[in-house]
């Protein structure tokens, strides 16, 4: 866990996280789905700190249960002469996102969509665990996509964002923005999970190069 490695992958899932973050905002203005003002009060950097603390708490609990636990323990319990790795690992995968969002059931304003896209998000950071078998870019990625959403101005996990950057009203509809649970529960946090998956692939590929 604690290899050079596992921090730079960490500082790398960071760096995704925080910029698929910013693309949803950019593409949420272009589209005007998104109404983009900057905040009245901006947040103090002893706040920043602490929920980005808080937030690096969370990513690490939580991707150490749903990836580095409850993957693992599925991927082996299914791992047979009649199941092959590829089939194990696919119902690890799916099991596993599954009871990621399903955790979430007793947020703020969650609903059957929000569920269904954060056991898609699940799956986008169970990948990068599954290739490099360390969970620092899954934590890096969980880390950045939370606190950038909530610093930025976005509605996260159905909690409102407090002293944020930013003042974010939705004018698209709920199926685009996600309404009051937040991009997590929209289309436009589907554009945000698939830019994690892809950036992710590809630092993979070029590291190996």
């Amino acid at each position: 866990m604690f290899r050079k490695e596992t921090f730079v992958h960490l500082l790398v899932g960071i760096i995704i996280g925080s910029f698929s973050v910013v693309f949803l905002l950019f593409i949420g203005k272009v589209t005007g789905i998104l109404s983009v003002a900057v905040a009245a009060k901006i947040p103090s950097l002893s706040s920043l700190l602490l929920f980005a603390f808080k937030m690096f708490l969370v990513a690490v609990l939580e991707e150490t249960f749903f990836r580095g636990y409850l993957f693992t323990n599925i991927y082996d319990g299914f791992k047979s002469e009649t199941v092959t790795k590829k089939q194990a690992i696919l119902i690890a995968v799916m099991l596993s996102s599954v009871l990621f969002g399903l955790a979430h059931i007793g947020t703020n304003n969650a609903s059957l969509l929000s569920i269904i896209f954060l056991s898609i998000n699940g799956m986008v950071w169970c990948i990068p665990f599954i290739i490099t078998k360390n969970l620092g870019l899954s934590i890096g990625l969980h880390l950045s996509w939370n606190f950038a959403q909530t610093q930025i101005g976005f509605t996260m996990s159905g909690n409102k964002a407090v002293n944020s950057f930013y003042s974010i009203q939705n004018n698209g509809s709920d199926i685009l923005t996600g309404g009051d649970y937040g991009p997590e529960a929209g289309i436009i946090g589907l554009v945000g999970f698939m830019m994690m998956l892809v950036l992710s692939i590809t630092y993979l590929k070029l590291k190996q190069v």
